[in-house]
Formats: C-alpha cells, sequence, structure tokens
C-alpha cells in the first residue's frame, strides 16, 4: 500500500480544495481504510484544523445540518454526497464508559487521531499531501489484523462499545484481533453492561452477519455471554446424539456461518436452540432428546429480542422462525399447513434455515436432510405456482357468507377453520356452494 493516489469522488476532492484555500489544513479520514481495501465507501469523512464556525463560513452556500456542532461536526450536503466534516479535537475523560466529559479543540492532527479507536481508523489521506499514518493502520491493513491505538485498556475503558466495533469490524473485515487487543476486550468485557441497548443494537447484527462470524462466535463467546447470558450453559454442552458432532454452541455458531449473511435468518439460527440444555432428556440407549426447544427457543429469543429493543416486527419474524425451524413436513398437507402458520415469503426464509441448520450437523446426515429440503422447495413452488388453497385468505367462502347464513360469533371461525382443514386434506373441494353444503351438514 505504497503512497498512491486514492479514487476520490469530485465532491470531496473539492471540499478539500476549499478548506485549503481558507487557510485550513484537512484529510478525509472516513472511507479511507475502505479504499484501501477496495471495499465500497459508504460515509465520507473529513477532519479539519478549522472550527466549526469557519467550517460553516466556507461552505455558506451549501445545505448544512448542525445537529453535531457542539462536538465540532458539520454535516455538508455536497453535491451527491454528504460530508461529515470534524475539527480536530481532544476528549476529557470518560467517567461513564461512554461519552467524554469533555471535547476541546485542537490545531494539532495527531491529537485528534490518537483519541480514535483501532489503527486501522487514523490513516488520513489528502490528494496532494498523500497519507498521515501516525499508528502503523496500513500495515495492519496488511496483516489483516484489527489493534487498539495506544493502550487497548484505554481505549476500552473510554468507551465501552469499542469492544464490540472491534468484533464487528473482525467479523465484516474476516481480519483477525491483535493480541493485545484480544486480551483487553476479554478483560474489560463487563464494560459492555454500560451501553444503551441502542448503541449496541447495530454494532451486534452488522457484527452477526459477518463472513469472520465463526471465530467472533467461538473465540469471544464470553464476551457475547455478557450481553446475552442466555448462550453460557449451551457453550460446552453435549448433545449426546449421532446427528451432532458439535455441542449446542457450537452447532449454532456453525450454522449461523453456514447461513445466508441476512439479519433475520442469522438471528434466527442464533437463537434456535438457545433452549436445549433445559429441555434435554436422556433414553435409556444414552441417546439426547430436547422434545419442545423450538418453542420454547422462540420464547427465549423474545425475551432476548425485546430486552435488546429489537424493532418488533423483527423479533416477531425471528421468533416466528425459531418456532418453526425444526419442522418436518411429510405431505402436501403438511407443507399447506406450514405455508398456512408462516406465509408464502417466510416459508422460504425458513427453508434457508433449515439448510443452514443442517450442514452444522453431523456430515453422514446432510446429503440426505438437504434433499429433503429441496423436495419441501419443489412441493411449495407447485402448491403456490397451481394456487392450492392453504389458508383461509384462499377458501372460496369468507365469514360474511356464513354470516348470511345466520352463523354468528365464534361459531363462523370454528367453521372457516374447519373447511380449511377439509379443504388442505383433499376432503372437500374448494368451491363456494360445495363447502356451503358441508358445513350446512355440521349444523352451522
Amino acid at each position: 500500500m505504497s503512497n498512491f493516489q486514492l479514487p476520490l469522488p469530485i465532491e470531496v476532492k473539492e471540499a478539500l480544495e476549499k478548506l485549503g484555500d481558507a487557510g485550513h489544513e484537512a484529510w478525509l479520514v472516513g472511507g479511507v481504510r475502505d479504499l484501501l481495501l477496495r471495499r465500497e465507501v459508504h460515509d465520507w469523512d473529513l477532519t479539519t484544523s478549522a472550527t466549526p464556525e469557519q467550517i460553516k463560513a466556507v461552505f455558506a452556500d451549501y445545505s448544512l445540518n448542525l445537529v453535531g456542532e457542539k462536538f465540532g461536526t458539520v454535516t455538508v450536503h455536497y453535491g451527491d454526497c454528504f460530508l461529515d466534516i470534524t475539527t480536530f479535537r481532544k476528549e476529557g475523560e470518560y467517567k461513564d464508559h461512554r461519552h467524554p466529559d469533555g471535547v476541546t479543540f485542537t490545531k494539532n492532527l495527531f491529537d485528534d487521531l490518537k483519541r480514535r479507536d483501532f489503527t486501522i481508523n487514523a490513516i488520513v489521506y489528502h490528494p496532494e499531501k498523500g497519507f498521515r499514518d501516525f499508528f502503523c493502520g496500513r500495515r495492519d491493513l496488511k496483516k489483516r489484523w484489527i489493534r487498539a491505538i495506544g493502550d487497548a485498556d484505554a481505549r476500552f475503558n473510554q468507551d465501552a462499545v469499542r469492544i464490540l466495533r472491534a468484533l464487528r469490524f473482525s467479523a465484516v473485515l474476516g481480519f483477525d484481533i491483535e493480541e493485545k487487543t484480544r486480551d483487553a476486550i476479554h478483560r474489560n468485557k463487563e464494560l459492555l453492561l454500560t451501553i444503551a441497548p441502542e448503541r449496541i443494537l447495530p454494532e451486534f447484527t452488522r457484527m452477526l452477519c459477518g463472513r469472520n462470524i465463526r471465530y467472533i462466535l467461538t473465540e469471544f463467546s464470553d464476551v457475547i455471554g455478557v450481553l446475552i447470558p442466555e448462550i453460557l450453559p449451551a457453550i460446552g454442552f453435549s448433545q449426546r446424539s449421532p446427528f451432532h458432532q458439535y455441542d449446542v454452541w457450537q452447532h449454532s455458531v456453525h450454522a449461523v456461518a453456514y447461513a445466508d449473511a441476512v439479519p433475520e435468518i442469522r438471528l434466527t439460527l442464533f437463537f434456535h436452540d438457545l433452549s436445549k440444555p433445559g429441555c434435554l432428556t436422556v433414553d435409556e440407549n444414552g441417546r439426547g432428546h430436547f422434545y419442545s426447544h423450538p418453542k420454547k427457543s422462540a420464547a427465549m429469543a423474545r425475551a432476548i429480542m425485546e430486552r435488546m429493543k429489537f424493532p418488533s416486527k423483527q423479533t416477531d419474524l425471528v421468533c416466528l422462525l425459531v418456532y418453526y425451524h425444526d419442522s418436518h413436513p411429510n405431505c402436501d398437507a403438511d407443507i399447506k399447513h406450514l405455508l398456512g402458520n408462516v406465509g408464502e415469503e417466510n416459508f422460504f426464509r425458513l427453508l434457508r434455515v433449515m439448510e443452514a441448520d443442517t450442514l452444522a450437523h453431523n456430515k453422514w446426515t446432510v446429503k440426505k436432510r438437504l434433499g429433503q429440503i429441496q423436495k419441501l422447495k419443489e412441493s411449495g413452488e407447485r402448491i403456490l405456482a397451481s394456487g392450492e388453497c392453504y389458508s383461509l385468505k384462499g377458501l372460496a367462502i369468507t365469514g360474511n357468507d356464513l354470516a348470511e347464513k345466520g352463523v354468528t360469533g365464534q361459531r363462523i371461525g370454528a367453521l372457516l377453520r374447519l373447511a380449511l382443514q377439509n379443504v388442505i386434506l383433499g376432503k372437500w373441494e374448494n368451491h363456494k356452494e360445495v363447502l356451503l353444503c358441508e358445513l350446512e351438514k355440521n349444523n352451522w
């Protein structure tokens, strides 16, 4: 990673020029890491010697967002970009492990960069001046590791969310975590209890969707256990089953890693077996069974997700998928019931969950089960393509039809469910006259 020209948007180049022409030092900081890794850049951040007042003066002709002004940040709507431009600053103590007691502006770039979290995030660049890399961040990018700036314990004590940021960067970038930084994460893990759920949630979700998640969930299970202590009984808990090669936790870890990097899918697999340690029964042959664990794991998932302030819609979806993750439909009627219970879109999400779950089983079971899941998919597609009825919405009659016949109250719902059951089983044709006639035989 020599001193070459990074491909910057024209808006970023012009903003740097404007600040320079006004007599201010300015550098690109947010986006440098991803540019060096040839990754897409989502956020462009500049750091500058200019004060917020001076930044506003330079960009007086542009739309400005001043929400972060007291912390030194002015957001400039520049062309197609939103540029966060922040004054060089030094921070006071972090007595609450979350926020500095105070912020003071400085003219010194080094002072600004040494307060940051990791070396790979403290590389700055200017098209004419090249790089400033006081903490060997480019070297760490080559080594593919995450390393804290200066004393790692101090970094995490300042802002404990940096612990999760380290795990998230490692998971997303596929980097290892440097030894001293790793040890400091384990030592300071309890600081995570000081962090508000709103700050934890985005880091945790992005971490879970990272390509290096198997390493993170294995190496840092004790850290995750501070946030979600419900995982701790699963670690090392034998499943006592020929179908499983891993303990409960490692099975979940591998299932998460095999899954598509979609939050709801990976969250489902993270939670899907958490209740197993409390559900174990052992038969006379010494084989373990976990009856009702999908239902109980879904309840655990709901309690955890509500505690962590996940959006209610996402919580409902994940709990639904956990509840049905161990379904084994054996015929079209079973598949229709499953479709009716989860819905069309979630049926195919559920199959993706089942596939990842299967891949984390003992190898000799995988091929057969994946074949079964493929047949489920094909049958589901056939049922949907042919327009076969699998839910109350697909019935040829409605509650209004029954009301016109004088049926009232809860009896309407009971008769509709009876009709649906018989249509799914192929006993009754899904035609209005047929259904009304059959229901009339049941005395309405």
